[in-house]
């Protein structure tokens, strides 16, 4: 049933007999403690709850979710992900394309990893040649990584993405949401997580980055690209929080055979460069 707008539950709440709440909904935003700025900003935008909204999570219920040590989620993260589960049962942002990589899926030796490439092209849904895509090299700040730019375009030719239907696009130069939406696939490439996560943070990309997302556009993280689409790049603080497109922690370029961490507060997801991590709304799988 739904009844707050974030994803908490009102029926295990101590508080609600004992305070007379009567929940986010029903009081338009006002249970007991006063206003609750996520009720009435999700209230206001005519929407029943988060997970209607074109930005969940945005930054105040991230905050709610993840970083309040207090009434923060345990697991953190879960209030975002019930709001996901309401929204795709009614059929809204019932998404299931995005698709991080540790190093894309053709090596430096020109070997194919078939089965990336192959989910890939699953999740264009049409022939190569007729997608387009918005590349986004904005990450390679550095020598050794722009020099990667080229072999991530390279593997996108020779999927059979034509030259002219890739758009290379930097964070910051203009762009609308709609033009955005005319693209199939927005594709990330590695480089420096933090900058590329500060340079959307300050244009306010991650608004289009998650319109696409939502719209069941193909996301495609490399290196980099996909470390942002974790809750957080540096350890649970406001000014690392990232995408939260993927509930779990992930390393990038680990050695075959990784143990995965076990002192985080989330899953932690070692990936190595043969493998990626396919996510939708409710969960995502690991490619081997």
């Amino acid at each position: 049933m739904i009844d707050t707008c974030c994803g908490l539950c009102c029926a295990s709440c101590s508080w609600k007999e004992s305070a007379g709440c009567g929940g986010c909904i029903a009081t338009k935003g006002h249970p007991f403690h006063g206003e609750c700025p996520i009720a009435v900003c999700c209230l206001g935008k005519g929407h029943t709850h988060c997970g209607e909204c074109e930005v969940i999570p945005c930054q105040n219920l991230f905050a709610y979710s993840y970083l309040d040590p207090v009434h923060g989620d345990k697991p953190p993260g879960n209030r975002i992900q019930v709001c996901r589960n309401w929204a795709a049962a009614s059929g809204k942002h019932r998404w299931e394309k995005v698709l991080l990589t540790s190093a894309g899926w053709f090596g430096m030796n020109g070997e194919v990893r078939t089965n990336i490439q192959r989910r890939f092209q699953e999740m264009l849904g049409k022939p190569a040649d007729e997608a387009k895509v918005l590349f986004i090299p904005t990450a390679a700040i550095s020598e050794e990584a722009f020099e990667m730019v080229g072999k991530c375009r390279d593997e996108l030719l020779r999927t059979g993405i034509l030259p002219e239907n890739i758009t290379v696009y930097n964070i910051g130069d203009p762009i609308t949401t709609a033009e955005a939406m005319t693209y199939d696939c927005i594709y990330f490439t590695g480089g420096s997580t933090g900058y590329l996560l500060r340079r959307i943070k300050e244009t306010g990309f991650d608004r289009i980055i998650k319109a696409m997302v939502y719209a069941n556009k193909v996301y495609v993280g490399v290196s980099a690209g996909s470390l942002i689409a974790t809750p957080d790049i540096g350890g649970l603080f406001e000014e690392t929080s990232a995408l939260a497109l993927v509930n779990a922690y992930i390393s990038v370029h680990s050695p075959k055979g990784t143990t995965a961490r076990t002192d985080l507060p989330l899953p932690h997801i070692p990936l190595s460069d043969d493998q990626a991590l396919a996510v939708k709304w409710n969960g995502y799988e690991v490619i081997e």
